[in-house]
């Protein structure tokens, strides 16, 4: 089809090369034990070929996540300063400022294509087959609304999960292994009943290391 026919096709030609390719990434960091994570892969795959063949129930909900992911991603940006330790911060940027501001131009990246997605799936021509098959064509609250309501579910899991009882146990372990010179951060924790794992951050102004715990 030309995309005078389907206005959805631009979209998902983006998102099918953008699926391809984080599918690769994917399965090398596989293969190398590279930790990796993605919120496109097949997914992305599978809705750009329905978008391509003018899908429009496929429109409707890629429309809506578009939405949805964005907001939760600029609201996870935003709050990273404010979730992690200052100096933690510091140290990470003057240690690998490369990885840093990879790790936030990816995100700004990801931002973007979410915006211009919803863009693509939002010109008179699409609202136009959105509406002929009877769906809603105004802005999408309510995946605003699940996007905001998911950060703060995430942060406040995240922060309780993170500063509470186990988190400081983990950091007690983490000290028992590097001693008190430096400060700890639980970076990331799972638990069940009275045993758990963490990762936990030890770093001072010219140094970080990443100690495993568990109990």
């Amino acid at each position: 089809m030309e995309d005078s026919i389907n206005p959805f096709r631009k979209a998902g030609i983006a998102l099918l090369i953008i699926g391809i390719i984080d599918v690769g990434v994917m399965a090398y960091c596989i293969a190398n034990k590279i930790s990796y994570s993605s919120s496109f892969n097949i997914f992305a795959v599978v809705a750009g070929i329905f978008l391509i063949r003018g899908g429009i129930k496929t429109a409707r909900a890629v429309r809506w996540f578009s939405v949805f992911l964005a907001v939760a991603f600029i609201g996870l940006l935003l709050v990273t300063p404010f979730t992690t330790p200052f100096g933690l911060l510091l140290i990470q940027l003057k240690l690998n400022a490369l990885s840093i501001v990879g790790s936030f131009g990816f995100g700004f990246v990801l931002i973007a294509v979410l915006i211009w997605v919803h863009l693509q799936l939002s010109t008179p021509e699409s609202l136009s087959l959105l509406a002929q098959s009877g769906y809603k064509t105004g802005k999408p609250k309510s995946a605003y609304i699940a996007g905001g309501v998911l950060l703060v579910l995430a942060v406040g899991l995240s922060a309780g999960l993170l500063n509470g009882e186990s988190a400081q146990k983990a950091k007690e372990l983490a000290q028992e292994q590097l001693g008190p010179g430096f400060q700890y951060h639980v970076s990331n924790m799972s638990t069940s009943g009275n045993s758990g794992r963490a990762s936990v951050t030890a770093y001072t102004d010219k140094e970080i290391h990443s100690v495993q715990v568990q109990w």
